[in-house]
This record gives C-alpha cells, sequence and structure tokens, in this order.
C-alpha cells in the first residue's frame, strides 16, 4: 500500500498543483460519498495531503478549501439521496449487506440527534452514511446544512493540521 501512495505522490507531485486539488477534492467527496466512502480510506487522503503539502506542491489552505469542498458536496448528495430514497432504502440489497453498520449509525443518529454530524463526520465509514439516513429520517434541511457546514469546516481544518503535524515530524 505504501508502494501506490508514494507513486501516487510522485506522478501528483509531478502534474503540479491542479491535479493535486482536483485529487483532494475527489477523495475527500469519494471517502464521504454513500456507499463509496465505505471503500476508501481517510488514510489515503491524508497521506496524499501530507506529501503535496510536503514537497510544496499545495499550500494547507488549498488542501483544507479542497477538501472541505469535496466532503460538503458529498455530504449533501448523500442527504437529499436519504430524502430522495426515503423508507425503500432499508429494503434494499446494499442495505442489507451493510446492516451491522446502518444499524450502528441509526444508534448514533437516536443518541445523539443532529450532533450525529459532527461525530459522524469523524468516524470511518459512518462518515459515509449518517447524511443519508439523515435525510432518511427527515431532519430539516437548513438544520442539516448549517451543521454539516460546520462539521466538514472542522474535519477539513483537522486534515490539514493533521497533515502539517506529520510534515513537522518528518522533518
Amino acid at each position: 500500500m505504501n508502494a501506490i501512495i508514494d507513486e501516487l505522490t510522485q506522478l501528483l507531485v509531478q502534474l503540479g498543483p491542479s491535479w493535486g486539488m482536483g485529487f483532494i477534492f475527489a477523495l475527500a467527496f469519494i471517502e464521504a460519498c454513500p456507499g463509496l466512502g465505505l471503500f476508501i480510506s481517510g488514510v489515503l487522503l491524508l497521506a496524499t495531503a501530507t506529501a503535496l503539502y510536503t514537497n510544496d506542491v499545495l499550500s494547507l489552505q488549498q488542501i483544507t478549501m479542497c477538501a472541505f469542498t469535496g466532503a460538503i458536496i458529498a455530504d449533501h448528495v448523500g442527504y437529499y439521496l436519504g430524502r430522495f430514497i426515503g423508507p425503500r432504502f432499508h429494503h434494499s440489497n446494499f442495505a442489507q449487506r451493510h446492516a451491522e453498520r446502518i444499524a450502528k449509525t441509526e444508534r448514533l443518529l437516536r443518541r445523539f440527534g443532529l450532533a450525529a454530524i459532527p461525530v459522524g463526520r469523524l468516524i470511518p465509514a459512518v462518515r459515509s452514511i449518517t447524511p443519508m439516513l439523515l435525510g432518511l429520517s427527515g431532519v430539516s434541511r437548513l438544520r442539516f446544512s448549517l451543521i454539516d457546514l460546520l462539521a466538514c469546516a472542522f474535519w477539513a481544518t483537522a486534515l490539514g493540521a493533521l497533515a502539517s503535524g506529520i510534515t513537522l515530524a518528518i522533518e
């Protein structure tokens, strides 16, 4: 896995900032996207962000803004997908295959309510399902958007802090 990340990083360093920003955006989007986020680890995003920052390809501001944008768009795709699908979701093949993860997320939602948005944003795999489940549950669009905006801003800032902190530890 490290060899793949190293090769990818070298390619992005050669391609320059535009490709790096697009890749950070894409990884943040895919990681938070319903379904896809179950298969993409945040480690890949963190490693890529750290490498691009370490090699002076992207600034922390560029990394955090691209990650924020990808995350918030994916969260809203999930939320509106949940509103569109409605109750039929629980009877789908996908929901039955991932019933344990969905049940865990639903327990989190019942326990924390709207606080599940920032909490869910920090938990891998749950991150990609929480917005869709909130859409299924009928949470207000405005409330979801406002809390998700804050949660994504915090998460993207934390990603930048980790990337810069790891860089300092490497040097």
